[in-house]
């Protein structure tokens, strides 16, 4: 690797805390190979909060304001503040280049690097392409070319989740299989029409699943119709909902869901999800087949754009050109599939206790 960097700065102003979870193993692997740096991270709310009490993240600067060029301030104002202590970052990594913020981090650091979009084969994870090029640059060292992500909770925090949900200790995972009590959440909603699974879909599922013997939950903020037949779980900011996530995978669970930050959280702290994806491609934006399953619904989609979704004809109207209504991409993701995927064989055995994020052997483990 080249360079001695005192401090770091990591600037990732996409939009939502998913946004924040993809390029959180690179900010772990540049920390582990500078052991000496301080590590600042710069995101929105409210997917700060996620960073708190990780211990390879010194500090952590936020915005809430979206607005066109308040992003670009905020950094500004960051390393202006920097300059002013005399301390000015000696590397930045962004992943933004919006409104000229890729530029401003070129000129003010002794090293930057702004492309980390750059040649993007359609068939590789994005965050895994963020770690695999700062290896190349030289900046992160090939040890840590394979960083899990993770999501760092407090014992109070696990201790509150276990508290709320109240399950079964005894219900656990192995290999894909679930005990039967074991319980399933539901991440119905992803903040975009075009990336929802058909709500009688989730009907249906919900009703195997909870046939089946497993608790079924809807993931929600407070005050929101959870999925028929099932019962919301215990709403509250993102940090009790990992939390939640985490106990839910202490009990053996499955996280369920579109291409949304609520799944790929709860692989951050340990618990198995499948995912869902329709306009989006698996191949990029998949969970770590560690603890995660990615179903790709309608593979040969004409119109979908790999490396431009938000081009897509249907990404903002969510109109599909080939049903006038819900998405042909996640149609073709059946009930019997998402099931086969989530729940395994109808009849289940005996499993062993999931190792939790944290614990020796876990593929989250951190040294």
């Amino acid at each position: 690797m080249t360079g001695t960097f005192r401090r770091v700065l990591v600037v990732e102003l996409l939009g939502g805390f998913g946004d924040v979870l993809l390029v959180l193993p690179a900010v772990h692997a540049l920390a582990r190979s500078h052991p000496d740096a301080e590590v600042t991270v710069l995101t929105f709310t409210p997917g700060d909060v996620l960073l708190a009490h990780d211990p390879l993240v010194a500090r952590v600067v936020a915005t809430s304001d979206h607005t066109e060029g308040v992003p670009r301030q905020a950094v500004e104002a960051e390393l202006d503040a920097a300059e002013r202590e005399g301390r000015p970052y000696d590397l930045i990594v962004t992943t933004t280049t919006y409104d000229g913020i890729a530029d401003l981090c070129a000129a003010r650091a002794r090293r930057a690097v702004t492309n980390l979009w750059r040649h993007p084969p359609a068939d590789e994870r994005i965050d895994r392409r963020f770690l695999r090029l700062l290896v190349a640059d030289g900046l992160v060292d090939p040890t840590f070319v394979d960083e899990p992500l993770a999501v760092t909770l407090t014992a109070p925090e696990l201790t509150a989740a276990r508290a709320r949900l109240n399950f079964s200790p005894s219900d656990h995972l192995r290999g894909g299989e679930m005990a039967r009590t074991s319980p399933v959440v539901l991440v119905s909603g992803s903040g975009m029409r075009v990336k929802e699974w058909p709500a009688e879909r989730w009907v249906e599922f919900a009703a195997r699943a909870a046939a089946q013997g497993h608790p079924v939950l809807t993931a929600g903020a407070a005050g929101s119709a959870p999925v028929p037949g099932t019962s919301l779980l215990p709403p509250g900011g993102l940090r009790e909902l990992a939390a939640n996530l985490a106990v839910v995978g202490e009990a053996g669970g499955v996280v369920v869901g579109g291409d949304t930050g609520p799944v790929r959280l709860a692989t951050a702290v340990g618990t198995r999800a499948v995912a869902l994806f329709g306009p989006t491609v698996a191949g990029r934006y998949g969970l770590d087949p560690r603890l995660g399953t990615s179903l790709q619904g309608l593979p040969g989609c004409p119109v979908r754009r790999p490396l431009a979704i938000t081009e897509q004809e249907c990404w903002w109207s969510a109109r599909c050109p080939f049903t006038d209504g819900d998405p042909a991409c996640l149609a073709d993701l059946d009930v019997d599939r998402v099931a086969a995927a989530v729940l395994g064989p109808p009849e289940n055995t005996e499993v062993s206790p999931p190792v939790h994020p944290g614990a020796p052997g876990h593929p989250h483990q951190r040294s």
